[in-house]
């Protein structure tokens, strides 16, 4: 009997039933994609790490140094180090690399390197994650370059320097554990062992090094470090650990994740308020059924079992379909991370997991409808009978008496009044629809800031039109001096600052000492916006990035003094100032120049410059480009794009996911809300009806009231995701070195487009659902 009913309820609420179906669903689907992806993530972090053995400690250095020192001090470390391989780089710059019809790689923020593969650890792998083995006249390029510049397997690329010029045809994708990331300022071009060696005879790139140590499984990273740099050995260059390449490697996945599960929390909140619309419609249908189930004696929890089997199997099937579509769906989110970490994502912990979705979502709506259905057991089956006891209540105070309109149409006014009346029916209304705003206003707001020239602030750089990093060469001082000259005198040019970075040693808060890279420059004239104090101005000030200054690293606040060592001689700094950096593991510090430039560390020459008010920046650009062949020029637009380029990308599918998912919600509730409330107003719009109004005068009633909660949601989420938002997305990248994100707000998306489509989709929900409701046949209802 209980299964025919249930059968019958479907029948009787197809479109209802339909829509709450697709509800379940789709919060199954998200949800469970966003655990398969972290699954995913997991998996494919962990077996990248094991196939490609990355090095413990990276230490990069440009000059000459003898490996018999490293050697001996390998084995003094036995205790921690269980491996020691340096990796020679032979570094160029894009304008040496040419592909495709006279296109060169010109313009690109990193560092390229041409490198053969190690044979103990650090291994660079191929798509299928396999150690990559290169034959002669053939190369593997970065994914980085394939996705930036579109370059296929079989086509070729030249490199072009001095006397040296030969062609490679592209065999492979290169999977660089170390250097994937596009936050990762180098990559890595694999050549056979041949094309190397005729390569560096000819002298055709500059020398770098990496100086790797694998360290044993209870190896000491930081005392590894420490007696290293007490060692004297060689360190013209960054040190990275390992912990920094696992961070850059998943960062872009697992932000996608968390904005994913964001969502996803959201939407099972709203799946809970949707059963609880449509419970409160059907309670209110069934009221006289219930009574007449009550009076031939039926008890309260059959009559509960009811309606709760109906949901039951609903959430079962949702559940069932919506773990199966997650596998798909899931593939819209984890492009990235196919690419980049693994192309391989099977195995039994994601199938595991993701079951976590569905079952919890299966649990949530029994439990939130048993909570619901506790209102049968305040019904009684002669109440039931005689009337609408969901309406039961005080009498309110009447109010709002049409006499005193004065501004709005009556049938408007009568929509408002009635919101004001009965804002507590409307108020799950309201709160869907802040959430809805929410869901897609944020998305845009953190792509937008991420495109934002403003962004190079969270860059540990200054907005500027221009930036000019000048590569290592033989002439690169002389470069830097010429090229401020040459600015000094270009009226093209409104302001510039040149500023120097070298790695220095500092001690830390145990007392022992580690390397730091400080900028020296004039930070006045590209100022950055500071968490604390202010950026070195006199002699004996510096200032350090968030990451830096935290208790994990030197653990230092605005007026503590900082010890470096430069010139062979201590000096104890003020600390000024603490700004937010993302880059270089957001370790970074800025000092006056008096501190003096580590000419023997120094890592690289950068000038940022803007031009004058109707200059083109783009022939600017390309005429330094010209005039400085090792120099690399951008926007800082550009430079911004290419460091998180993956990210962007990524969040862009989040942003056009966002607006899909929030219409699909909007639009099924506010059916959901509309068809419970003209359920329970049945009489009174038959009573209207009788009077003479038409049914266009009353469904303009409702979607003005409607409306009017959906302005007041849109203002209200607006609102939240520029605040609540701004606060979410800076504890999530304050790991990353920016505590205090500030959210770039494009007005006429945010105030404009976007409220105006939630508009549209929500006055044609509204218009539909009236238009079905309004005109039934008033005798029937005035007869029931």
């Amino acid at each position: 009997m209980f299964f025919k009913i249930v059968k019958n309820d479907f029948l009787r609420n197809k479109i209802v039933t339909t829509a709450v179906f697709v509800f379940i669903t789709m919060a199954v689907i998200l949800a469970a994609s966003a655990i398969n992806n972290i699954a995913n993530l997991i998996q494919s972090m962990s077996e990248l790490q094991e196939r490609a053995v990355p090095a413990d400690i990276t230490q990069m250095h440009s000059g000459e140094f003898d490996q018999d020192e490293i050697d001996q001090f390998t084995e003094k470390q036995r205790e921690n180090i269980a491996m020691q391989e340096t990796m020679v780089l032979l570094t160029f710059d894009g304008s040496n690399i040419h592909f495709g019809e006279d296109q060169t790689m010109a313009g690109t923020v990193q560092d390229i390197s041409f490198v053969v593969q190690n044979k103990k650890f650090d291994f660079i792998l191929n798509l299928d994650n396999e150690k990559l083995d290169v034959m002669e006249g053939e190369v593997a390029v970065p994914i980085y370059f394939m996705q930036q510049y579109d370059l296929k397997i079989g086509e070729t690329i030249t490199v072009k320097n001095g006397e040296y010029e030969k062609e490679f045809v592209i065999s492979d994708y290169a999977r660089d554990y170390e250097m994937n990331s596009s936050l990762t300022s180098s990559k890595r071009f694999v050549l056979n062992q041949a094309d190397y060696d005729e390569m560096r005879k000819m002298q055709a790139g500059e020398l770098e090094y990496l100086i790797e140590f694998k360290l044993n499984e209870n190896g000491d990273s930081q005392a590894v470090q420490t007696a290293y740099i007490e060692a004297g050995l060689p360190a013209n260059g960054p040190t990275v650990g390992g912990k920094i390449f696992l961070i850059f490697n998943a960062m872009s996945d697992a932000a996608v994740a968390m904005v994913i599960i964001l969502i996803s929390i959201l939407l099972i909140i709203i799946a809970s308020l949707c059963i609880r619309l449509t419970f409160l419609a059907t309670i209110d249908e069934d009221l006289r059924e219930i009574g007449v189930m009550k009076a031939i004696g039926i008890s309260k929890k059959d009559i509960k079992k009811v309606y709760l089997n109906k949901y039951r199997i609903m959430s079962v099937i949702a559940g069932i379909i919506g773990y199966l579509l997650s596998f798909a769906v899931v593939n819209l989110f984890n492009g990235n991370m196919r690419l980049y970490i693994s192309s391989d994502l099977s195995g039994n912990l994601k199938y595991v997991l993701s079951l976590i979705a569905p079952l919890m979502i299966y649990f949530m709506i029994v439990m939130y409808c048993k909570k619901v259905l506790k209102r049968i057991d305040k019904i009684s089956a002669v109440e039931a009978l005689r009337s609408n006891i969901m309406e039961r209540g005080k009498n309110r105070k009447y109010s709002f008496p049409l006499l005193k309109n004065k501004f709005f149409s009556t049938n408007i006014y009568m929509g408002l009044r009635d919101v004001w009346k009965r804002f507590k029916l409307y108020r799950l209304l309201f709160f869907i629809f802040i959430v809805c705003t929410f869901i897609v206003i944020l998305p845009i707001n953190i792509y937008n800031t991420m495109n934002s020239p403003e962004f190079s602030t969270y860059m540990g750089i200054g907005k500027s039109d221009m930036r000019i990093d000048l590569r290592k060469t033989d002439t690169i001082t002389e470069d830097f001096k010429k090229l401020q000259e040459e600015l000094k005198n270009d009226s093209d040019v409104e302001k510039y600052a040149a500023y120097i970075t070298s790695s220095y040693q500092v001690k830390n808060a145990e007392g022992s000492w580690d390397y730091i890279n400080i900028e020296l420059g004039d930070f006045s004239v590209f100022p950055l916006k500071y968490l604390e104090g202010r950026a070195p101005q006199a002699e004996g000030e510096i200032s350090l990035s968030y990451a830096n200054a935290s208790k994990d690293a030197l653990n230092k606040k605005v007026g503590d003094e900082v010890v470096v060592k430069a010139g062979g001689k201590e000096k104890t700094l003020k600390v000024t100032g603490i700004y937010q950096d993302i880059t270089n593991g957001g370790k970074t510090a800025k000092a006056h120049t008096s501190l003096g430039i580590n000419k023997e560390a120094v890592l690289w020459y950068i000038v940022s410059m803007d031009v004058a008010p109707g200059v083109d920046t783009q022939e600017k650009m390309n005429y330094y480009q010209t005039a400085y062949d090792s120099a690399q020029v951008n926007d800082i637009k550009e430079y911004t794009q290419q460091t998180l380029g993956n990210i962007i990308d990524q969040m862009s599918t989040i942003v056009i996911g966002g607006i899909a998912i929030a219409v699909i919600i909007i639009v099924l509730i506010t059916a959901l809300f509309l068809r419970m409330l003209l359920s329970k107003d049945m009489s009174q719009i038959a009573i209207m009806r009788s009077m003479g109004l038409t049914s266009k005068k009353i469904s303009h009633q409702y979607m003005a009231g409607t409306l009017m909660i959906l302005v007041l949601g849109i203002i209200f989420g607006v609102l939240a995701s520029n605040y609540l938002g701004e606060f979410l997305v800076s504890m999530a990248m304050s790991s990353m070195g920016a505590a205090k994100i500030e959210l770039v707000n494009v007005v006429w998306q945010t105030w404009l487009l976007c409220p105006l489509a939630l508009i549209i989709a929500v006055g044609f929900t509204i218009s539909v659902s009236c238009k079905v409701a309004v005109e039934d046949d008033i005798s029937v209802v005035l007869r029931s």
